[in-house]
């Protein structure tokens, strides 16, 4: 039996814990799970679970991971928190006999997590990512608006590094800050006010001034062996007020992740995010993570945590042939819907 842990991670866990459990029929991986909270759902899924402590550094918590790996005599640590660090050490961890599960290498986290990096990287796909200009102070900020602004009716920042949308702000040129935040309009800020904000300090961390893309938004899962996919998913995410989301099948977007899976070396299960704009579907991310939204997934006719522990685990190439095609069978399914109807 091989001994995994999932270290912390976002709740999303909990669906990528029962997905592997469901697919393990023969029982061959006890799944340990752990984070700071008690009250974490993931601990609901997993054979085992563990409290993690609490502020650590970064080279803290990967003691801390190899420590951990000892006492409870993890055979494959999945990483979530510190993913990029745990893996840059996965020779320290191989040295007790543990894998560290590895979405790509080091180098390519590092540029993965770098949005102004990656743009520029990416726009060789076939699926290029939107119109951006990287900026630092207010005197770059000023002049990457006046370019951008001539040709898009509206723009938006986000830090260059970040997860979540933390930082995203679409940039309202009418509304001033009080109507804003009296109308709840929590991802937008007032043009006036963010240039009073980046006046105020000489230099700041990149932050990326793109085109804003009103479109549908779209998430892929993928699982891939390094070099081709094995399997994805396309979930259409809905509008603000709506419920669910549907499985879809655009061609192009498969093929664009064929491209990034083989330029980058893409390994196991990773997410890619895409959202339509003026000029057509535009690549957000690749995320070298589980997807907040994995769990829509789970009846999709392919199981992707568990294809992936197991290829990552016992060979992508004693995978069995039908689960590739499984997953492009998905692909055609175009109307599933999850929790209600969206007609």
């Amino acid at each position: 039996m091989t001994r995994v842990w999932l270290n912390r991670a976002f709740s999303s866990v909990r669906a990528v814990l029962d997905l592997v459990r469901q697919g393990d029929q023969a029982g061959e991986y006890q799944l340990v799970c752990s984070h700071p909270r008690p009250s974490f759902p993931g601990f609901l899924s997993a054979h085992e679970h563990a409290i993690e402590p609490n502020g650590l550094d970064e080279s803290e918590y990967v003691q801390f991971c190899l420590d951990f790996c000892c006492e409870r005599s993890i055979d494959v640590l999945w990483p979530g928190q510190s993913a990029q660090a745990i893996v840059a050490e996965r020779e320290r961890f191989a040295e007790l006999g543990v894998r560290v599960l590895a979405v790509a290498s080091p180098e390519t986290l590092d540029l993965l997590e770098d949005k102004a990096r990656f743009y520029a990287e990416a726009r060789r796909f076939s699926i290029p990512p939107p119109e951006s200009l990287t900026f630092d102070t207010a005197a770059d900020f000023e002049a990457c608006y006046t370019q951008l602004r001539s040709d898009h009716d509206l723009l938006c920042i986000k830090p260059s590094v970040g997860i979540n949308g933390a930082g995203f702000r679409i940039i309202d040129e009418h509304r001033g800050s009080l109507e804003l935040l009296l109308q709840n309009a929590i991802h937008s800020i007032h043009l006036a006010g963010l240039q009073a904000a980046l006046a105020a300090a000489d230099r700041f961390q990149p932050m990326l001034l793109m085109e804003h893309l009103s479109g549908p938004e779209y998430s892929v899962d993928c699982v891939a062996d390094g070099r081709r996919v094995l399997a994805l998913v396309q979930r259409q995410k809905p509008a603000a007020s709506a419920y669910g989301q549907l499985l879809v099948s655009i061609p192009a977007i498969e093929q664009a992740v064929r491209e990034m899976t083989e330029a980058f070396g893409l390994c196991g299960l990773f997410n890619v995010q895409f959202r339509e704009g003026r000029d057509g579907i535009r690549l957000l991310e690749i995320n070298a993570r589980v997807s907040g939204g994995i769990g829509y997934t789970g009846v999709a006719g392919v199981n992707l945590p568990y294809l992936a522990l197991k290829g990552w685990t016992q060979g992508f190439g004693a995978l069995e042939t039908t689960a590739t095609q499984a997953g492009a069978r998905v692909l055609e399914l175009l109307h599933y819907q999850h929790g209600e109807d969206v007609a």
